[in-house]
């Protein structure tokens, strides 16, 4: 038995244009099922980002892993794969939300985290007796580590991404996490996460959904990194600006910044989309003052559409994120991924203007695709596009740079601030309009 993974993009624009560098992270779940694969079995890789799909391999299976974004391209190459007569399996977030929908595409779909059913789905292909579709508990982390070896000399971007736990106990309308995961957190042992850690050459992002969900987890992360002495980055919430102490230590065990989904500066948008615990952070800059005055950077999400939103809304923001020198800025439209409380109801209130607009032909990247309550479409994709440009030109940059307690702490730091920020300046481009699949493949 000779076994296919394979990455999916987003898609290509029809004029070639490089697919967006901050989207070519290191796929960790390919790397995870590398792992759980025996060695015997006989394995080749795909990362559709980076090299053209072999189709004509010699295989007997096909993997994909499919998010929402990469649906319409993971269904044209599950499709070509299964005009040859090569069995597919898909799986992740998308086939979790629309088994029906990806199982028109598959020969079989994994619900839920693939770990605890991989083994016995690599044994019934092997056997001819795939099933149609593989469910199964929460796996038990303990013990798994992904397998690196799978990425080769690919050019990924320039951290690890290195996975610490899975899930968030907060319950946010607009985020699919908290159904993939069915609310519940499970952890990885702290002294597998630090062999881990040990073994790579990169700074490392904690890809884990909140790594600040559990503070004395977290603490007990951060004695055990202090000996390694390695610059990292993860994603948190802000009620760990409560905790000086933690933030001291998070800063001595190699932290040089956090990922903060701040989403609106409107109490009543952030109860409506069910924020909580930004609520519950007696103020924001309060908050980002503590995460500064210990050296961490702040890159901050913020996501617009809600019924209370207008454009002068973008102003606001825009004027809060210059004056807090974030180091990053995400100006994101609400996008209603399917299993989400929000896709339930823009669709029981009759909002949305393609029902499955990860499908319609004409998708792409920035595209807002229901009807908001105070702006068209497209002047809420518009405003979103502008505010990037904005936030990444060369003005703002340097007024951000300013910021010597955080964002240019130290020389090196100053230089990663500099880089970091051009590129993305060039992604706003790269991402906008970027077509759901590829143009040629389309029907």
């Amino acid at each position: 038995m000779h076994l296919t993974l394979i990455q999916p993009s987003v898609g290509r624009k029809a004029d070639g244009s490089p697919y967006p560098a901050s989207w070519r992270m290191e796929p960790l779940g390919i790397a995870m099922l590398s792992s759980l694969t025996p060695r015997d079995i006989p394995r080749t890789f795909f990362d559709d980002r980076l090299e053209a799909i072999g189709y004509d391999t010699p295989t007997n299976l096909v993997a994909i892993t499919v998010e929402t974004y990469t649906a319409r391209r993971a269904y044209q190459i599950a499709d070509r794969f299964r005009k040859r007569g090569i069995p597919v399996v898909l799986g992740g977030f998308h086939p979790t939300a629309c088994p029906d929908e990806a199982s028109a595409h598959a020969d079989a779909i994994v619900v839920g985290e693939a770990e605890p059913v991989w083994a016995a789905l690599l044994a019934d292909a092997a056997g001819g007796r795939l099933q149609s579709r593989y469910a199964a508990e929460r796996p038990v982390l303990a013990g798994l580590a992904p397998d690196r070896s799978i990425f080769g000399s690919r050019p990924y971007g320039l951290v690890s991404l290195v996975e610490t736990s899975r899930g968030c106990r907060f319950q946010c309308e607009f985020c699919s996490i908290s159904r993939f995961y069915r609310r519940r957190c499970i952890d990885r042992p702290v002294e597998e996460v630090v062999r881990e850690v040990r073994g790579l050459r990169k700074p490392i992002f904690f890809v884990d959904d909140n790594i600040g969900s559990d503070p004395e987890r977290l603490r007990a992360l951060c004695e055990a990194l202090l000996p390694l002495n390695r610059p990292w980055i993860g994603q948190a919430s802000l009620h760990i600006a409560q905790d000086p102490a933690l933030l001291g230590l998070m800063r001595r065990s190699g932290c040089q910044g956090v990922l903060i989904g701040f989403e609106s500066l409107d109490p009543a948008t952030l109860a409506n989309m069910g924020k909580s615990v930004n609520l519950e952070a007696r103020g924001y800059s309060r908050a980002i003052r503590a995460f500064r005055d210990h050296g961490l950077s702040i890159y901050a999400t913020f996501v617009f559409g809600y019924d209370q939103d207008t454009p002068d809304t973008f102003r606001r923001v825009f004027d809060f994120a210059l004056r807090q020198k974030f180091f990053f800025t995400a100006f994101n439209h609400l996008v209603p991924f399917p299993g989400t409380p929000l896709h339930d109801r823009l669709a029981a209130q009759g909002r949305l203007l393609h029902p499955q607009w990860w499908l319609h032909p004409a998708g792409c990247f920035g595209e807002v695709v229901y009807q908001p309550a105070q702006m068209s479409p497209q002047q809420l994709a518009g405003l979103c596009e502008s505010h990037r440009r904005r936030f990444y030109s060369l003005p703002s940059v340097a007024r951000r740079a300013l910021d010597l307690r955080a964002n240019c702490r130290t020389p090196r730091k100053a230089l990663v601030f500099l880089a970091q920020n051009l590129l993305h300046q060039r992604e706003v481009v790269r991402r906008q309009g970027l077509p759901f699949g590829f143009p040629e493949d389309r029907p």
